[in-house]
């Protein structure tokens, strides 16, 4: 049975976390995509929490990757937190888990970018 997706976009002081919770698919995976894109318009570090995602696809793992390489290239920050077991493993098993930025909990992921942001203005 798949579990719909429903995201959530929270805008903190320091950071925007979107929070996403069922399954993601090739049916949904372009709702997450714009829910990276809009939390990226709002500036801040981006966190995706991915506590609730049960089951992610191919599909949803090429979004992580593209929300990934903007972050590479510059453009934002950008993590992954909390990930479901399951998510974890497929991340384990494609060898991504080692490109992302990823930590146990959203407090985690903020404490991590306001750290790096520290790092980038001292530079």
């Amino acid at each position: 049975m798949v579990t719909p997706l429903t995201l959530t976009l929270d805008q903190l002081p320091d950071s925007t976390v979107v929070h996403a919770a069922g399954d993601i698919d090739a049916s949904n995976c372009a709702e997450l995509a714009e829910a990276i894109f809009e939390g990226r318009q709002r500036g801040n570090p981006l966190i995706l929490d991915f506590s609730a995602v049960t089951f992610l696809d191919s599909s949803g793992l090429h979004v992580l990757l593209n929300a990934h390489d903007g972050a590479a290239h510059g453009k934002h920050n950008f993590s992954l937190a909390a990930p479901h077991p399951r998510v974890t493993r497929l991340l384990q098993i494609t060898g991504v888990l080692h490109h992302l930025q990823v930590h146990a909990s959203v407090e985690q992921a903020r404490t991590a970018a306001a750290t790096r942001g520290q790092h980038m203005v001292g530079s």
